[in-house]
């Protein structure tokens, strides 16, 4: 049974949700039950890393039996090409990790008026549950699994069974502290996020975000004022006396590895940097 990912927002969870990246597939039929789905319009809430977190309004596929969305990676990826063209280009590229929805009128209310990261959580509907559906045999698409995918079922990185037993043993354990890789830290300074290499980084939340994302942290500043910062977690040296240090580091190396294998770029969108 897939695990319901962390509440990141402050309303109730709404829909399940799945990033189709088969380039030919529109899901015209529920890929779980088989029913007919139908267009609904919702505004997607997207975190791109490191604390780009942005809104858009997409027409995705549902499924009112499954309360199943389903978003066309392609075009995500291209949608958000077009927004940071002009106002993030450094951003163009970034992982990112579709969260949740607004209701629309807050998204409404937010295209005349600026919105604070406070304002981010308190109207933020995180998804139920993150499906993928491997293929199978030409159409036929496997039981759904809580992770998101990467490209295809063939690109698997991380063993999902242990990847979300870890992230239940870190729950436990929050919070952790931890220190950004100097990858991490450059891209912070670049995109105008002040942090000191020697002060040290609180994890207080954790989820797991599927292949694309891999185990997410929260390492968001205190500064209520601050927006939303989450990472993978083979972007923070472990530091401390936490007793699963041993087992997170296992898992870097072992996500590296794979991530080092795979092609740089998502079937049929721009580039995607396959950072650790």
């Amino acid at each position: 049974m897939p695990k319901k990912p962390l509440q990141l927002g402050n309303l109730p969870p709404l829909y399940n949700f799945f990033l189709n990246p088969y380039l030919i597939e529109r899901f015209k039929h529920c890929p779980q039950c088989n029913g007919k789905t139908e267009q609904k319009k919702v505004p997607l809430v997207i975190h791109v890393d490191p604390d780009h977190p942005v809104s858009l309004n997409y027409t995705c596929r549902y499924c009112a039996h499954c309360d199943l969305l389903i978003a066309h990676q392609k075009e995500i990826d291209g949608y958000l090409a077009q927004m940071f063209m002009k106002s993030a280009p450094q951003a163009i590229g970034n992982d990112y990790l579709v969260i949740g929805t607004f209701d629309q009128g807050f998204w409404e209310q937010s295209t005349k008026t600026s919105t604070g990261a406070a304002d981010l959580f308190e109207n933020l509907h995180s998804f139920k549950q993150h499906f993928n559906f491997p293929r199978k045999h030409g159409k036929h698409f496997g039981q759904p699994t809580s992770k998101a995918p990467v490209q295809d079922s063939t690109s698997d990185v991380d063993d999902v069974e242990d990847a979300i037993k870890l992230v239940e043993a870190m729950k436990a354990s929050l919070p952790i502290t931890a220190r950004p890789t100097k990858e991490l830290l450059k891209l912070l300074r670049k995109q105008g996020y002040p942090m000191s290499d020697r002060l040290p980084l609180s994890i207080k939340a954790v989820f797991y975000g599927g292949d694309q994302s891999g185990i997410t942290c929260d390492i968001t500043s205190p500064d209520k004022n601050k927006l939303p910062v989450l990472c993978s977690l083979t972007h923070l040296e472990i530091i401390g006396d936490t007793p699963l240090a041993d087992e997170m580091r296992a898992y870097q190396e072992k996500r590296k590895r794979k991530l080092a294998q795979l092609p740089d770029s998502t079937p049929g969108g721009f580039t995607i940097k396959r950072k650790p």
